[in-house]
């Protein structure tokens, strides 16, 4: 079976009770993030041992951009961030390597059985035409601190409000309040793959006709999410 797990942001025990839930096995099962594996929760280094040790993929969150910047220096540390425990621990440096080599756009083929599937961490840009294309040079694109908060890189990873150029807004609330003439990134989506993405927990988990959010909150005493594409059915765990 093929899993997509929503943003876990250092939720160890959750995902441990996740993992129990869906009864994954390495050997026989894929795991993928939604990306923001890190940061916010109290246990980012666990999230990301545990995440290697079952063979754990998935794409780039903006969390996961900022932990990369505060350890290479170019981004100053907010004071409410909870990356101690990743910034001092002896694997740190292979940690890192994880979060680094994560890509921005992947695509999860189905069949005429299966829906096939786009992941991005928070959505994609209306004038992202050829999602191949997009993915292709979206994920050959530097990993240095430049590349990481490169403007197509920025909206795949931070992106709720736009307009129909791709301009963001930067906004947290729910999607209906988007303050005009903004609308949620999804309104201007009409591909046929259904589009999973996190990144906006005050939406919540929610399944749409084209897009399906797994972020449901987790590290802010909801629950967290996982999706599994063959059967397409959502088990969650507190």
């Amino acid at each position: 079976m093929r899993w997509v797990v929503g943003d876990i942001h250092g939720c160890a025990g959750a995902f441990e009770r996740l993992l129990k839930a869906i009864r994954f096995d390495p050997s026989r099962d894929e795991l993928w993030s939604v990306g923001d594996l890190v940061n916010t929760g109290p246990d980012s280094a666990a999230v990301l041992r545990l995440w290697q040790a079952t063979g754990g993929r998935g794409v780039l969150g903006n969390h996961d951009v900022y932990a990369l910047r505060v350890r290479a220096g170019s981004r100053r540390r907010r004071q409410d961030d909870t990356l101690d425990d990743l910034l001092r621990a002896g694997d740190a440096e292979e940690l890192f390597a994880l979060l680094r080599a994560l890509p921005v756009l992947v695509h999860l083929p189905g069949n005429r059985h299966v829906r096939q599937a786009w992941v991005v961490h928070a959505g994609l840009r209306p004038d992202w035409a050829d999602l191949p294309a997009v993915a292709r040079r979206l994920n050959a694109s530097p990993r240095d601190d430049a590349g990481l908060v490169e403007p197509q890189i920025a909206f795949a990873t931070q992106a709720r409000c736009c307009l129909p150029s791709g301009e963001m807004l930067s906004f947290t609330g729910p999607p209906e309040e988007c303050p005009a003439p903004y609308r949620p990134w999804d309104s201007f989506y009409r591909g046929e793959a259904l589009v999973v993405h996190g990144h906006w927990a005050r939406r919540g988990q929610y399944r749409g006709a084209r897009t399906m959010s797994l972020d449901s909150g987790c590290v802010y005493g909801g629950s967290l999410s996982a999706w599994c594409q063959e059967e397409d059915r959502v088990v969650q765990v507190d």
